[in-house]
């Protein structure tokens, strides 16, 4: 049975005449994909938290979905009130945050994103406006991954972009995201903590065992890292590292539709099939089938169909 309060949601989404439908799974929560007329937003609804964040680009419709759940947040009773999203804390020593992007999404690249925060950078960090990535809006996001490299220095990131060719090879090598995922993470961290020495590591848990990205990082001879559920809201590093990943995961979006010969960015997400299989066909007619791997992840099953349609 489907928690109340998403149950409002739903109601309250068909009362302002708006479309919606499941989204794509994700941990610990619900997604919805909202549509008004060619304008799409996604909602997720996390029960534990009782939190829903809005995604999507920037549009009114965002914007009122916005203003609608926080209404709708607002309603819970003080005997069971709805928790706020709390600001990362700050940590008494220096920390590597490390987050991704891309992972879910068809087209675009894998993106894993490092970054080292030393504690007298919080405060800078604060007003420059870091938070989870998915709490800014897309248009913002440029300009907080800007502030984010004025502040810590290139020694104390790095960011690893595996192109869709190369992450369809080494996919098919291993045949498991969160194996991919957790050698990339290692790969990623190594760079770092030769430059600055932090060995303290802190990054969202991604998949359900750990020991995945405990055992890349013990053959990297890199210390354990320390998973975290929602590391982006308890770590400020690993909110800086979210947004630097997001950030390069747009751009690489928007270069790569200029490439592909688009009208504009590749779509996001996996949810907007319409729009998705649109612009997968239409690389397919401009470079043929094998074109298709050079912008898409082909482990997902509906491009996968393209594919093999196309071949």
């Amino acid at each position: 049975m489907d928690d109340a309060r998403l149950v409002a949601l739903k109601r309250a989404l068909t009362a302002r005449g708006w479309q919606w439908e499941g989204g794509k799974s994700i941990p610990y929560g619900t997604q919805l994909v909202v549509r008004a007329g060619a304008t799409e937003a996604v909602l997720n609804f996390y029960p534990k938290h009782g939190r829903i964040v809005v995604g999507g680009s920037a549009s009114p419709l965002r914007q009122a979905l916005s203003t609608l759940t926080s209404q709708l947040e607002g309603t819970h009773t003080e005997a069971n009130p709805a928790p706020k999203p709390t600001a990362p804390s700050d940590a008494v020593a220096p920390e590597m945050g490390m987050d991704e992007s891309g992972k879910g999404d068809w087209f675009g690249p894998l993106v894993v994103a490092a970054v080292v925060v030393e504690p007298t950078q919080a405060a800078a960090l604060r007003r420059a406006g870091v938070r989870d990535s998915k709490q800014i809006e897309a248009a913002a996001l440029a300009e907080v991954a800007t502030a984010i490299e004025q502040i810590v220095p290139a020694t104390a990131r790095e960011v690893l972009v595996l192109a869709p060719a190369d992450y369809n090879r080494r996919y098919a090598g291993l045949n498991n995201i969160n194996l991919l995922l957790a050698e990339l993470y290692a790969e990623t961290a190594a760079p770092v903590l030769a430059r600055t020495g932090v060995r303290q590591i802190v990054c969202d848990q991604f998949a359900q065992r750990t020991e995945r990205l405990d055992t890349a990082f013990a053959q990297a001879n890199l210390p354990r890292p320390r998973q975290l559920h929602h590391a982006e809201a308890a770590c400020l590093a690993v909110a800086a590292a979210s947004v630097l990943a997001t950030a390069r995961f747009q751009a690489e979006l928007v270069r790569l539709g200029t490439v592909a010969g688009l009208d504009g960015p590749l779509p996001k997400g996996a949810s907007a099939v319409r729009w998705l299989t649109r612009a997968a066909r239409q690389i397919i007619a401009r470079e043929g089938v094998a074109g298709l791997g050079r912008y898409a992840k082909l482990n997902f099953k509906p491009v996968q169909e393209l594919y093999s349609d196309g071949a």
